[in-house]
């Protein structure tokens, strides 16, 4: 394994970690201090943020 795609895997475990960790926040954030009634196209966005940081994660890990 050559040193550049090292450093493109280690990037890209840092975007899938940050990724994931935004959504986990976003979603905490909707669920505990929001008080009125969010529409389902707002909680589209941490589960579309969810989806891209564990697809990412998951590709880092499935080849390794």
């Amino acid at each position: 394994m050559t040193q550049r795609t090292r450093t493109r895997k280690a990037i890209s475990i840092i975007l899938g970690v940050a990724l994931v960790g935004a959504d986990l926040l976003g979603f905490g954030y909707m669920q505990f201090h929001v008080v009125e009634p969010v529409s389902i196209k707002l909680w589209l966005i941490p589960i579309t943020i969810l989806a891209a940081g564990a697809a990412i994660l998951w590709e880092d890990f499935k080849n390794p």
